[in-house]
């Protein structure tokens, strides 16, 4: 008798503390549920905004007469840029300092990667010019 007792009480904790977890459980679905709602929701204000300030910058771009001497500066550019000119950026010139990463300026253009005899490339500055591999070793 006192065996079926024990049962029965075990039973009805068990039964009492699965349906407490299911209520607790319950409770944190539907709170996630209602942030999940609410992140979609700024999300589509979000795109709605992004999707007219596009639509504002589209109309601005169209009412805007074009440039017609912008043709020619690219053009100018791309052959400027095809002729191995380094933008008057001479041996010489001081670096910019515009919290952008820095670049090694080659006097003729990319230096073709050397492949060594193990299959690695060849990554030391040796094969730069030396005005290049100064510019490049005296950065901080």
């Amino acid at each position: 008798m006192l065996i079926l007792l024990w049962i029965l009480t075990s039973l009805a904790f068990a039964f009492g503390g699965w349906f407490a977890s299911a209520w607790y459980y319950k409770r944190k679905v539907q709170a996630l549920r209602r942030q999940i709602n609410a992140v979609r929701l700024t999300a589509s204000e979000h795109a709605n905004q992004a999707r007219r300030q596009i639509g504002q910058l589209q109309a601005e771009l169209a009412a805007r007469s074009p440039r017609p001497h912008a043709a020619r500066e690219r053009r100018a550019a791309v052959s400027a840029t095809a002729s191995g000119d380094d933008h008057g950026l001479g041996a010489d010139a001081p670096l910019p300092n515009d919290g952008f990463a820095t670049t090694t300026i080659l006097p003729n253009g990319f230096v073709p990667t050397a492949i060594m005899p193990n299959g690695f490339a060849n990554t030391h500055l040796t094969h730069l010019a030396p005005d290049a591999a100064r510019r490049t070793s005296n950065r901080s």
